[in-house]
């Protein structure tokens, strides 16, 4: 009888142990939690960045390709402001450009266009979306989601020089000026002539990530020049 209750004793759990045990599993847990929270960021965090890779490829292959191909550029529609360097400059709505049509029967025309709110502002009930249309199809979306905003120039084909060191900025913006186009260019020898355009820049600024509330924390630009093989070869 001595020897059941000595090996009850010693084998039984106090109130005391229970509360440690049951502290050291919820610490166990909380840093369980913890862990594949931050593992499920991670992974929609990365999931957000292929996104914007994907898309942005996407966009600047199709616009690339037929940019190269352009025979004409029939019209283009961005905000125009006389600083070329405007935060707003160059944001763009629509362009039309001539291309050789792909099934051999001499040109047709791609018309690419932005819908959403007005001047790229964020808006949590409305997307901003890139269309690209070729004439007789069907008007497909190129751009659907995580766009911060699109601006495109054109330009007059010229192969910029990067700034000079120690270049005043004054000074560089006065060479860049008169290659893009302008309908109201006043810089000597300044392209204000749609039909003189050569080339194109791109500038595609897309969010890269959010945060927990779907605020956008982190943004990446894509920059291009795209030069018409026809318009160039015929130009030089």
């Amino acid at each position: 009888m001595i020897f059941l209750r000595k090996r009850f004793y010693t084998t039984g759990v106090t109130l005391v142990e229970l509360i440690i045990s049951l502290l050291i599993l919820g610490i166990v847990l909380s840093l369980g939690y913890m862990f594949m929270n931050r593992t499920f960021m991670s992974m929609e965090r990365q999931r957000q960045s292929l996104d914007t890779l994907h898309e942005a490829r996407y966009f600047l292959a199709q616009v690339e390709r037929d940019l190269r191909e352009m025979t004409r550029l029939v019209s283009i529609d961005t905000l125009f402001k006389n600083n070329l360097f405007d935060e707003e400059n160059a944001l763009f709505f629509s362009m039309e450009i001539e291309i050789p049509d792909r099934s051999g029967k001499g040109l047709t025309t791609v018309v690419y266009t932005y819908e959403g709110p007005a001047a790229y502002q964020e808006s949590p009930s409305k997307n901003k979306v890139v269309y690209r249309q070729e004439k007789g199809g069907v008007k497909k979306p190129i751009i659907t989601k995580q766009m911060k905003f699109l601006k495109i120039w054109g330009t007059d084909g010229t192969v910029f020089r990067n700034r000079g060191v120690g270049e005043a900025m004054d000074t560089y913006r006065a060479y860049l000026a008169p290659h893009y186009y302008q309908p109201s260019n006043s810089a000597p020898n300044g392209l204000n002539d749609i039909s003189k355009i050569r080339g194109v820049e791109v500038q595609l600024c897309m969010h890269e990530m959010y945060d927990p509330t779907g605020k956008p924390i982190k943004q990446r630009t894509f920059v291009t020049r795209i030069y018409s093989r026809v318009l160039n070869s015929k130009y030089d």
